[in-house]
């Protein structure tokens, strides 16, 4: 396969393999987010109902930008700046009887990094509500056209599903309709795709949340470049898809990957017929690296070789159906 490459290990120190990786993640104050997309002068406040069923609109809302998100959630607010996040609302409804919820209305700029954020940790998606949702507990998350929507319930008691389904499907009536997810994510093969495993984000942060790649960003990721990951059985394959802004961004990276993957042990063998792999120090994981375009590919920490490569032609095959930049959707 062009652009294709085959690396087999050679011993390297155990410490290369450590997970250091949720200490550079989560919480790390990014070295520059995303930048918000503007408002287009939409009121979210406009859009929340005055009431849903018996639930009544309390105070006026509060709103939390990208400079003041830390005042709100703290630490977690860069997992929001990591995307076109510009604002937050937060409004609390209220029964005649005094049940309460909490709603968080987050404008993501972008239908895409709407369902990024909404990707981001979930474990479960139904349909019915926006463009998708899920709720854990006493809290319903969905996400629809550019916002992402949190509703939580102040009370616990056998109604709750009820109550959350009710105000967050009345709020989703109020929210221009549609979402659309990334392009980028129908290059991710459906087979033996690990159910929810699927996210979209754009930074190195990320990355190492979901997946620990390495502590220095070796894929030149950035706010302008797009990245869909998924993982895959059997074993714990993931399947990693960039979308840099050109071909040369794209070779740029693919050198500084393998020069990492040199750097840490690994021996490069070609393979153009194959896909290309690499193997960890058991012998046993591999990684198959590819490039086409503006578009690199790595099936990461397969059991085999095969497996690895299996994966890795069944995205890159994708890749022509992708739009560029500023081309509609198929």
């Amino acid at each position: 396969m062009p652009g294709s490459t085959d690396y087999m290990n050679s011993p390297r120190p155990v410490q290369a393999q450590l997970f250091l990786g949720l200490l550079y993640g989560f919480f790390l104050p990014l070295a520059s987010g995303c930048g918000g997309s503007p408002s287009d002068g939409v009121d979210v406040a406009m859009l929340l109902p005055e009431t849903i069923g018996e639930w009544v609109r309390q105070t006026d809302p509060v709103t939390y930008d990208r400079e003041t998100i830390f005042d709100y959630i703290n630490g977690a607010g860069e997992v929001y700046r990591s995307y076109a996040f510009s604002q937050v609302l937060v409004e609390r409804y209220q029964t005649p009887s005094g049940l309460g919820v909490s709603v968080e209305v987050f404008d993501m700029g972008t239908t895409e990094d709407a369902f990024g954020v909404f990707s981001y940790a979930r474990e479960d998606e139904e349909s019915g509500i926006g463009a998708g949702f899920e709720r854990k507990g006493s809290v319903l998350c969905f996400w629809q056209d550019r916002y992402y929507v949190c509703v939580a319930a102040e009370q616990r008691g056998d109604n709750v599903e009820d109550d959350l389904r009710e105000v967050a499907g009345g709020v989703s009536a109020e929210l221009p309709p549609g979402g659309e997810r990334p392009a980028l994510m129908a290059a991710l093969p459906e087979e033996n795709q690990v159910p929810f495993s699927d996210r979209y984000f754009h930074t190195h942060q990320s990355l190492n949340y979901h997946n620990y790649l390495a502590r220095e960003n070796v894929l030149q990721l950035s706010p302008e470049t797009a990245v869909a990951l998924a993982r895959y059985q059997p074993g714990s394959t993931y399947l990693l898809i960039v979308e840099y802004e050109d071909e040369h961004a794209a070779t740029t990276a693919l050198t500084s990957f393998e020069a990492h993957l040199t750097q840490i042990g690994f021996a490069v063998t070609n393979a153009p017929d194959a896909g290309g792999g690499a193997s960890s120090t058991d012998g046993e994981s591999w990684t198959s690296i590819s490039q086409r375009g503006r578009f690199l590919v790595a099936a990461l920490e397969a059991d085999t070789k095969e497996a690895a490569d299996l994966i890795l032609k069944g995205a890159v095959a994708q890749l022509d159906q992708i739009p560029g930049p500023g081309q509609p959707k198929p």
